[in-house]
């Protein structure tokens, strides 16, 4: 019973989220971002198991974690979108070392976190997480990618 109230809940909120997109000029890109958030999290919960007591403690720190994760990313991306022809090939080298740089930042928070997490859920929880992650962004590219498709 439990997993057909989330799926009923999930497809409401992809329905939403479909609807919000399609209507692009009308809704806004917070609106449109907290819609993919809201689902994410029922979806991460679902597959991670979540009881409520867990929920409750899980995800202000998981929030806290993506918001300094997108703040290394944004530094990473700053210049991303630079022509790679009009970079010298020392700036190349020093565009690849910053990456390289704020990978291993990246990769130093998620540990931290990971240590976080860990006092709140079980590491087949924690792995449940990092699965269920890549499992949203694939449905979403999916759903993008059929969105695209039909117009």
């Amino acid at each position: 019973m439990k997993h057909y109230l989330f799926i009923l809940i999930l497809c409401c909120a992809l329905t939403t989220l479909g609807s919000t997109a399609a209507l692009a000029q009308e809704g806004s890109k917070q609106e449109r971002r907290e819609n993919v958030e809201a689902a994410k999290t029922a979806f991460l919960t679902d597959k991670m198991e979540l009881t409520a007591e867990q929920a409750q403690k899980f995800w202000p720190l998981y929030n806290e974690y993506e918001s300094k994760r997108r703040t290394l990313v944004k530094g990473y991306r700053s210049g991303y979108r630079e022509n790679v022809e009009e970079l010298s090939e020392q700036e190349a080298k020093t565009r690849l070392d910053n990456m390289f740089v704020i990978k291993e930042r990246e990769l130093n928070l998620e540990k931290e976190y990971a240590n976080k997490y860990l006092r709140i859920i079980s590491s087949k929880q924690l792995i449940k997480l990092y699965r269920g992650e890549r499992e949203f962004t694939k449905m979403l590219l999916k759903r993008l990618d059929d969105r695209s498709a039909s117009n």
